[in-house]
């Protein structure tokens, strides 16, 4: 999840600071963002961390090459 990287970097905030505003366990956070978990989240997921960074949840699609 690079894109969620790079909107966490834009955002200036802690792991633990979006975790906290974000309702979702640090843990979690880390996993995905260190690569830790598959390449995919929950939905639900996704919508709470769109929420705490102030994107809508479109901003973590990744621009695929063409085939």
């Amino acid at each position: 999840m690079d894109r969620l990287k790079e909107l966490i970097k834009k955002d200036g905030r802690s792991l633990y600071q979006i975790a906290k505003s974000s309702g979702l366990a640090y843990s979690l956070i880390h996993n995905v963002v260190n690569g830790k978990t598959k390449n995919t989240i929950q939905l639900d997921t996704a919508f709470k961390l769109a929420d705490a960074l102030g994107v809508d949840v479109n901003e973590f699609r990744e621009e695929k090459e063409d085939e």
